[in-house]
């Protein structure tokens, strides 16, 4: 069983899915009795990094914001 997404074409593993929501693009997902994708793992990591990444570079740009707006 995987979930579906089909704006990114990925058969994702149930685990990695966010509230029905595909990791990668955040479009919804559907259940089906398909395989998961060979590449779900790897596109899977690369789309938790890029997320990770993105919430760090907010955090930096909120920081130096205050810190202008102070000096």
């Amino acid at each position: 069983m995987s979930h579906h997404c089909s704006e990114c074409l990925v058969n994702w593993w149930p685990h990695q899915i966010d509230h029905g929501h595909c990791p990668a693009c955040g479009a919804a997902t559907v259940c089906t009795h398909e395989p998961p994708s060979d590449d779900a793992d790897t596109l899977y990591r690369i789309a938790r990094d890029e997320a990770s990444s993105r919430h760090a570079y907010a955090h930096f740009e909120l920081y130096y914001a205050e810190y202008e707006r102070a000096a």
